[in-house]
């Protein structure tokens, strides 16, 4: 039995597990702004260091440019020379930060990002090469390297930083030097552990063979045709194994024909075979068409209220909860939520639709997000229960909507398109963060997290005028309906 694509695959997943290292942002968040604040400039506030985490969401809607360096130097280069400058990025950031946050900004929040794009989305495709039988497991197994960093690394962080478990001062800041010393070198520690994850799964890393690559390929025109020319493949056929699998395509295709009801219109079976071939919309098409705004608005709505949880989970629990370390672990757990509810919410779409799935977890997530003040009452398992279940609703931009984008433009540029819906989000939140900025500042955070509810809620208002049929293409016949859903929407997964 080879073993080899096994390992490979778990190379993928640790390519993604040192990636997510990003995703610990929020945990430090209090060790960096105490840190500015104490050593560098005397005003500095969250809001402000929540810059870093902004650039860094900005900064990644520049992952077709990764897309477009794969295929020009090749997955494994890319991904190395990622991997260098995302260790660098991070590593560098020990100096930058005892200069300005302006420089944190560059070297934390972008320089780091950029590598980061130039690795994302590689480790997923081979793996889906290596098993093309088993596409959802594997892409659902790597992905989930991203969402398990936290599980770990939150510990570790705030173990280096805080062993001692000191509490900050009552306006929310550290002003220990035995904290405030350790920070720069946090870095560091987290660029050697990266680095040295990264090297291992680098190492395990291993693509499909060119020529099976190009065998496949072949296999997949070859069914295209079939598909798509009944006649033409007969006739082009060279092999018996060719001719035996365009008779079982062509019995099937009859047999859904027969079975389409008396009173079908013969011109929508005609219209149908006329545009067969087109079921996949060009991404200039794409923005032609109102699904591809609504699933941009819904997009916005959803990953708004993930960013500022992620950056500000802690930052409010420290308000009332006078314990560091069980902060970290509520962002350790929650990581881990968010993981299994990629699993769980792909489930649920499969049973249901994009749109009642994308209603309910907009809904729990407005819900979670208007009553986030009164776990302030209730104390730590009340703060813990509302956090994990926030972070079961944010798997709403990496499962549903792709799957939506798949289903509505046809799988053949589902990436482009699906970037497309990212870049309309991630470039937006400049915007969002001079808002909220002012809003925590002036207005506290009751008001904060209304205002984050709302933009659930419109979210909502907005899935609401979704079509229910989820194509823009003709359909001919319910049974042609029924053969459509072997693709569910779950098997799709950013």
């Amino acid at each position: 039995m080879d073993v080899r694509p096994s390992v490979s695959v778990a190379g993928c997943f640790l390519i993604y597990l040192a990636l997510g290292t990003v995703l610990t942002f929020g945990n430090i968040t209090p060790y960096i702004t105490s840190y500015l604040k104490q050593r560098v400039k005397k005003d500095t506030t969250y809001e402000e260091t929540s810059w870093i985490f902004y650039a860094f969401i900005s900064t990644c809607s520049l992952f077709y440019l990764g897309g477009k360096l794969g295929c020009l130097i090749g997955r494994r280069w890319s991904i190395i020379i990622g991997s260098c400058v995302f260790c660098f990025g991070i590593a560098v950031s020990y100096w930058s930060i005892q200069h300005s946050l302006v420089t944190t900004i560059i070297t934390y929040g972008v320089i780091n990002t950029l590598g980061l794009v130039c690795c994302f989305g590689h480790p997923m495709i081979t793996a889906v090469e290596l098993f093309p039988n088993k596409k959802g497991f594997v892409t659902k197994l790597v992905a989930s390297g991203l969402s398990v960093t936290p599980l770990f690394m939150n510990s570790v962080q705030t173990f280096f930083v805080n062993p001692n478990n000191l509490q900050p001062a009552s306006d929310g800041y550290f002003y220990n030097d035995e904290i405030i010393e350790r920070v720069p070198a946090l870095f560091l520690i987290t660029a050697s552990f990266t680095g040295g994850i990264l090297l291992i799964g680098l190492l395990m890393y291993k693509e499909l063979p060119q020529e099976l690559k190009q065998e496949e390929t072949v296999s997949s025109e070859l069914t295209h045709m079939c598909e798509t020319s009944r006649h033409s493949c007969i006739k082009e056929s060279s092999t018996k194994t060719l001719d035996y699998k365009t008779t079982i395509n062509n019995e099937k295709l009859s047999t859904s024909l027969e079975e389409t009801p008396a009173n079908a219109n013969i011109d929508d079976r005609q219209s149908y075979r006329n545009n067969e071939a087109e079921l996949d919309v060009l991404p200039t098409e794409a923005l032609k068409m109102k699904e591809f705004y609504l699933l941009s608005i819904v997009c916005i709505s959803s990953y708004y209220p993930y960013m500022f949880v992620n950056v500000f989970y802690k930052t409010y629990g420290q308000t009332f909860i006078e314990d560091d370390t069980f902060l970290s672990i509520v962002g350790s757990v929650a990581g881990a939520v968010h993981a299994l509810s990629r699993v769980t919410v792909s489930l649920i779409q499969d049973k249901i639709s994009y749109k009642l799935t994308s209603l309910l977890l907009l809904g729990v997530q407005a819900v979670l997000l208007f009553t986030m003040v009164s776990t302030s009452l209730e104390g730590k398992v009340m703060y813990m229960i509302w956090i994990c279940g926030l972070s079961f609703t944010f798997s709403l931009d990496f499962v549903c909507v792709p799957a939506a984008v798949a289903e509505v433009f046809g799988f053949k540029y589902t990436s482009e398109i699906f970037g497309m819906v990212i870049f309309t989000s991630t470039a937006s939140f400049f915007l969002w963060t001079l808002f909220i900025h002012r809003i925590v500042s002036s207005l506290g955070w009751f008001a904060t997290f209304c205002v984050t509810a709302t933009v659930s809620f419109t979210g909502m208002l907005v899935t609401i005028f979704f079509p229910d049929t989820q194509r823009t293409q003709p359909l001919i016949s319910t049974n042609f309906d029924r053969h459509s859903e072997g693709t569910s929407y779950g098997s799709f997964e950013h």
